[in-house]
């Protein structure tokens, strides 16, 4: 089974849900599949892939190859990943007043080792009626990380989701925010710019695949 390619009735289907639920992702893929989970997950494998800054970013080939596996999987247990993630980032962001609350949802993500990233933020996509504004939305991979560090990795999106790329004096103070507010380490006010790329500390899973193949 190719997971990355769809059938032009699914790909059809799939605009249209996104254009209808643009403004609340996180909320659908909150919710258990009302399909067949092989047909739901590669719908979420499309809306991934429709937001991040580029598609090849996210991909099952390096976890299983036929991918039937990891999608019957996907489809039946994403909801509940990204209900954690979602709790996690809600805690996070009660850290803010509720007026200055960053606008933000999050979305686990399989991301393709060649993307060289944990994690990243998007903001918009282009819809086929032009570009859709949703909130900006952080993607990611919580097989790369130990669950009881998952916290540390939504911080660390979330610094990115407020200010921007890169990770210098703005990022600091985003994250060493975060990081006092929900009880995560503090970065030193020296450190740098390369230790502040991996802030706060996040231990390694030792086998990353098989958080997406439900082992």
């Amino acid at each position: 089974m190719d997971c990355n390619s769809q059938s032009d009735s699914a790909r059809n289907h799939q605009s249209s849900y996104l254009d209808q639920t643009a403004s609340h992702l996180a909320a659908v893929w909150q919710r258990p599949a009302d399909i067949e989970p092989v047909e739901w997950a590669i719908r979420y494998l499309g809306v991934l892939r429709d937001l991040a800054p580029q598609p090849r970013w996210i991909s099952l080939t390096h976890i299983a190859d036929p991918p039937g596996e990891a999608l019957v999987w996907m489809g039946r247990s994403i909801h509940l990943v990204n209900r954690r993630l979602g709790e996690i980032l809600e805690e996070l962001l009660g850290c803010f007043e509720v007026n200055h609350r960053p606008r933000v949802q999050i979305l686990a993500a399989p991301i393709a080792p060649q993307a060289g990233v944990d994690g990243f933020c998007c903001c918009d996509r282009s819809g086929p009626t032009g570009p859709v504004t949703v909130p900006t939305t952080l993607m990611v991979d919580p097989g790369r990380i130990v669950a009881a560090d998952w916290p540390g990795l939504v911080a660390h999106e979330l610094a990115h989701g407020m200010v921007g790329a890169g990770h210098g004096a703005e990022f600091e103070r985003a994250i060493a925010h975060l990081c006092l507010a929900q009880d995560l380490p503090l970065p030193a006010p020296d450190l740098d710019v390369d230790a502040l790329k991996a802030w706060p500390p996040c231990r390694r899973a030792p086998h990353p695949e098989r958080f997406w193949l439900g082992q």
